[in-house]
């Protein structure tokens, strides 16, 4: 339950301020292409899904394009400022072998799909 209050209220605080940071770089000739199901869809299914899921402990499903497209801005934010996956280990103490993470890649790739207006693709 603590968990679900935190991430609701990160995720509240993101839309509301639409904080946006764009630290990450998007590879070239590559922003065009992205689109939810060819590229974002496999990062949340490996990353996202077990908890952002109908029913799931995060305050909302990222299992379609429909009920994605809306947090596109909210994704972006969450990814850059490193809040999304959640992990509230301190990573000053050891490295833990399970932390979730985000590779740059799939970092950029979010930032990609929502910067060029978050498109679907062929599903």
């Amino acid at each position: 339950m603590n968990r679900f209050l935190v991430c609701a209220a990160l995720l509240a605080s993101i839309t509301a301020l639409g904080v946006e940071s764009s630290t990450t770089k998007v590879p070239d000739g590559k922003t065009s292409a992205i689109t939810f199901n060819k590229d974002v869809l496999p990062v949340l299914q490996e990353n996202c899904q077990s908890c952002h899921h109908t029913g799931g402990i995060a305050p909302m499903p990222l299992v379609t394009y429909e009920n994605s497209r809306p947090w596109a801005k909210a994704i972006k934010s969450a990814v850059l400022n490193k809040q999304m996956p959640p992990w509230f280990a301190d990573p000053h103490i050891s490295e833990f072998r399970n932390a979730p993470k985000l590779t740059a890649d799939q970092i950029s790739t979010l930032v990609a799909w929502a910067d060029t207006g978050a498109a679907e693709g062929d599903a």
